[in-house]
């Protein structure tokens, strides 16, 4: 399988000393293509609309939405046309740091052993609840305006509050992320043959096969690995792979449906609604205006 649309990688510095960074970005500035970088990011967004793209998570957002990417996750956020072009600025307000801000050795130490824990789960990706934004929301707007040190205790309120159970959710499966956590050569080989195969008919009882369970088996077996079906992944892994492709080539979303797997047109654009909150089209909309604004 050959993957033309692999993420940039975008550098991001900041002109202090400092161990994190907090920046706005406004107006045309929230526009951003598919992209990753080793420093993890804290993302509010304020009055804006649009889907975002989080490793293969794709997943319409609204005002507030507040959301932590972790290293190296590839993301973008394709903003509403009309709220990048409002009159009352839509803004991000960003938090960006590096998993060792406070050195190379504190999350081995016990007492950073539930941030270690969230740092790592964030490489796949974080949304905070509605719970959790009463609490976070307050500490992420109070550290644009504090000093250098507080801005330190800040954050490590702000992880501390993460490691609720109930503050966030995982947002992406994406393959990658997911072999890095489990070491199961049954359940790598079931990945490589969907990231194979995606493209064609898959069957579960071929898959089951791959893995030498029952079909019933393999369905308890992966549902426990991942938190959901293997069609439910599998249909999100084809509407992410075909995010891509609309962002990335110019290809008609008849062709772009039936290149990801799907068996009918009509199965595609039920199935790309239901996941993005929006058809095809409109998605190709925002993939067209974004390339537009990156070449101006």
């Amino acid at each position: 399988m050959t993957n033309n649309t692999k993420p940039s990688f975008k550098y991001l510095s900041w002109n202090t000393p400092y161990r994190s960074n907090v920046k706005i970005d406004n107006g045309e500035n929230l526009s951003n293509t598919w992209h990753y970088h080793p420093e993890i990011e804290i993302i509010l967004l304020k009055r804006s609309k649009g889907t975002r793209i989080v490793g293969n998570s794709v997943e319409t957002f609204k005002d507030n939405d507040l959301i932590i990417i972790g290293k190296n996750l590839p993301h973008a956020f394709l903003h509403e046309e009309k709220n990048i072009s409002d009159a009352h600025s839509p803004e991000a307000m960003v938090i960006h740091f590096y998993e060792n801000f406070l050195g190379n050795e504190f999350l081995n130490l016990p007492e950073f052993r539930e941030i270690h824990t969230l740092l790592m789960k964030a490489r796949l990706g974080l949304c905070v609840t509605e719970k959790g934004k009463e609490q976070l929301i307050p500490l992420v707007e109070k550290s644009f305006h504090a000093s250098s040190i507080d801005r330190i205790i800040l954050l490590l309120e702000i992880l501390k509050s993460l490691t609720a159970s109930d503050s966030h959710r995982v947002l992406s499966n994406d393959g990658q992320h997911l072999q890095s956590r489990n070491n199961d050569k049954r359940f790598n080989g079931i990945l490589d043959y969907t990231y194979s195969n995606y493209d064609e008919r898959i069957n579960i009882q071929d898959v089951a096969k791959i893995a030498n369970l029952t079909k019933e088996s393999f369905c308890r077996y992966f549902k426990a690995q991942t938190g959901r079906t293997y069609l439910e992944f599998l249909t999100e892994f084809r509407i992410n792979r075909a995010c891509q492709m609309i962002k990335d080539n110019d290809k008609s979303i008849k062709e772009v449906g039936y290149a990801c797997g799907f068996d009918s047109l009509s199965n595609f654009y039920y199935q790309f609604k239901k996941i993005t909150k929006l058809n095809p089209l409109e998605f190709k909309g925002y993939r067209n205006r974004n390339s537009q604004e990156q070449s101006s």
